[in-house]
């Protein structure tokens, strides 16, 4: 591999490297009927995927509700932050996607930078962090969440916060992978080198290829290949 190419590389959580079975979607979606807004699963994910969660639900309230004011949307986000973090805790539906431990492995044998970022809050990340055992083997190097930064996803400041902290000053030396739209247009307005989309029941490779990214796959360990190209 040439290790000039790709420094680093950025993967989504939920979806790309974490199966969390559209738990938080479902949390949304349970937070928003509790105070009267109606949505199928399939309408939230399209509309927030990948987005910071607060910034999601608030565009999907105002959606409904035009004037709604931000007190009311911390109501619902307070609700979808309870509702996730004892889903999470619980954790009956977790599990990491396939081959995302051992591509990390693989990533830091090459001296490549394996960071996440996502549209979570950072109490959220961290139980997904340690319920994938991730933190423990030493597998993640850096990780950002939407809080952290002055707007998440599709704004490109959480890739640009990552490549900050280790010094890594061109895009050309990054690689985004997501599964979202959100991902994708987050790497786009990045200027990532790879912008690596993965196939979903939501999206396929195809759809993926049209939204802007530059591969699309169905599974973690093809981006070996897609890296390998140099």
């Amino acid at each position: 591999m040439d290790k000039k190419s790709v420094k680093m590389v950025v993967f989504d959580m939920a979806g790309t490297t974490v199966d969390e079975q559209k738990t938080v979607y479902m949390c949304v979606r349970e937070a928003l009927a509790e105070f009267g807004f109606d949505y199928t699963l399939d309408e939230v994910v399209d509309r927030i995927g990948g987005m910071n969660k607060r910034e999601g639900i608030a565009l999907l309230m105002k959606a409904q509700e035009p004037q709604i004011n931000d007190d009311a949307v911390q109501v619902v986000f307070e609700s979808f932050k309870k509702n996730v973090e004892q889903a999470y805790q619980k954790g009956d539906n977790l599990k990491e996607m396939e081959g995302a431990s051992e591509l990390f492995e693989y990533l830091k044998a090459n001296n490549i930078k394996v960071v996440l970022d996502t549209g979570y809050y950072r109490t959220t990340a961290d139980i997904l962090i340690g319920k994938m055992g991730w933190a423990d083997k030493g597998l993640v190097d850096f990780s950002v969440t939407s809080d952290e930064v002055e707007a998440g996803r599709p704004a490109p400041f959480m890739i640009e916060k990552a490549m900050a902290e280790f010094g890594i000053d061109s895009p050309e030396e990054v690689a985004k992978v997501g599964d979202t739209r959100s991902d994708i247009e987050e790497g786009k307005n990045t200027k990532c080198r790879f912008i690596v989309g993965i196939s979903s029941e939501q999206y396929g490779k195809q759809d993926l290829m049209e939204m802007g990214a530059t591969h699309a796959i169905d599974q973690l360990s093809e981006l070996k290949a897609i890296l390998n190209q140099g």
